[in-house]
Formats: structure tokens, sequence, C-alpha cells
């Protein structure tokens, strides 16, 4: 069994400009500049990246979408199975769409997420809803550091 301290959980794949798939919160995408950040940030812990749904939902003009309730659903015995596998001690939800359906799963209430992380026990994991790191980047870019120092400051109280 793999032993990772932090998974990340964004919401889906993003087609490259090749065909292929980007990886989940990959380094040449806004969010994962900001994870890279933080990841940089935290010597000696060890992260794994992933997503709540398996492939890159694409509407009928070939755009991204957001996927359905019904692919997130379809999709979370993966993130389980992976979760499993990974066995991670802390699990981050990246932004409203992946805590709100992953929260509902585990059978806790959805919250407004702030800085003052809500931190949820589920079989002896850390599970934190933040707010999309694409979100600070794009929308927030003046609280990037309080982002970031936030995010640290939960990982090192919880692990």
């Amino acid at each position: 069994m793999i032993q990772i301290n932090v998974m990340w959980v964004g919401l889906s794949f993003k087609n490259a400009d090749d065909g292929g798939v980007i990886p989940p919160l990959d380094p040449s995408t806004n969010s994962g500049v900001l994870i890279e950040e933080i990841e940089n940030e935290c010597l000696g812990v060890k992260f794994h990246r992933t997503n709540l749904v398996k492939f890159a939902p694409i509407d009928s003009e070939g755009k991204l979408r957001y996927p359905t309730r019904f692919e997130c659903s379809e999709d979370f015995p993966k993130l389980l199975n992976e979760i499993k596998e990974i066995n991670p001690k802390m699990i981050f939800l990246l932004g409203n769409n992946v805590h709100d359906f992953v929260l509902g799963q585990l059978g806790f209430k959805s919250l407004k997420v702030s800085y003052n992380f809500e931190v949820f026990n589920w079989n002896g994991r850390w599970i934190v809803p933040i707010y999309h790191p694409s979100y600070i980047m794009v929308y927030k870019r003046g609280e990037k550091d309080l982002y970031v120092q936030s995010v640290k400051d939960v990982i090192s109280r919880f692990l």
C-alpha cells in the first residue's frame, strides 16, 4: 500500500491540445501552479493529485463542461478505490462542485468554504473542503498568499 500524506481532489480532467488529457492539477494550469507552490513549501509531505471524474466531460461544441451529477456518481467508486489504495491522511476537496458532492456522499453536511477551513474526520482521514485554486488565481489573486498560508497551516496542524 502506498503512503501519501495529502491527496488533492479536483473535478475532472482537461483535454490537451494533442488529443490526450492533462494530468490532474498539472503545473500547466492555473490550479496546478498554485498547488505546486503549496507542495514546494511543505517539505517532507508526500502529495497525490487526482480528480473526482476520471475523464474530460465535453459538450456538443467540443468544449469542456462541468460533469453531471450522474457522471460524478458513476466515478465516485473509482475515487473511493483510489483513496483506499493511496491511503492519504488528508484529502483536500477543491471547489464547491467537488466538496458538495463528496461531502454529501460521505454523509456530511455541505458548508460555505472560508479560510477557517472546517475539517471532517472520515475513517481516520481528514477531509478539508477548500476554494478551488483556479478560483483564487482568476478571481481572488490578491488573496493568493493567504490561501497558500491557510492550506499550509491546516496541513501542519493535522499531519
